[in-house]
């Protein structure tokens, strides 16, 4: 290495240690899901419910040692298709973000109100538990809502 170059990496690397104390989120980078063309059938193994959901309300929780952005959530919402699982289209449903989860630098889930979802959800009783990390939610905005629900319908058949 030159000696003109150190100077350099000097200055960068105070500037990007600079740039994350005074804007945490620039040092807090994730990697979104990358959504395939068509849904991948080993997802539905790992979930007792597939639900077309739209959620009315997010409760996020109050302590923010779990992140600084989407933090663990509750939601309430309806079913409007049930893809597996024991609901029917029309009846409520709560559920929230699991806990304990390992990021491995994945972004958590991140859901509006207001918005339609393809969620998949795994418990019974009063609050399903949603994956906070890795699941293949999709909201109906998104192009590939459509194909998988097309592509779910023919796997649960």
């Amino acid at each position: 290495m030159s000696v003109g170059s150190r100077p350099f990496l000097m200055l960068a690397s105070l500037s990007l240690a600079l740039a994350s104390i005074l804007c945490p989120s620039i040092a807090l980078a994730c990697k979104d899901r990358i959504y395939p063309t068509t849904f991948p059938a080993v997802e539905l193994q790992a979930y007792e419910h597939v639900y077309v959901i739209r959620v009315d309300q997010l409760i996020y929780a109050a302590s923010s040692g779990e992140g600084r952005y989407a933090k663990p959530f509750s939601f309430g919402g309806k079913v409007i298709r049930v893809i597996k699982g024991t609901k029917h289209a029309g009846d409520v449903i709560r559920g929230a973000t699991s806990t304990g989860e390992e990021a491995h630098a994945r972004c958590p889930i991140s859901l509006e109100s207001g918005k339609t979802y393809l969620l998949m959800l795994n418990g019974s009783g009063l609050t399903y538990t949603l994956p906070r990390y890795g699941s293949l939610y999709v909201a109906s905005d998104r192009p590939e809502f459509k194909s998988y629900l097309s592509d779910l319908t023919k796997k649960s058949r």
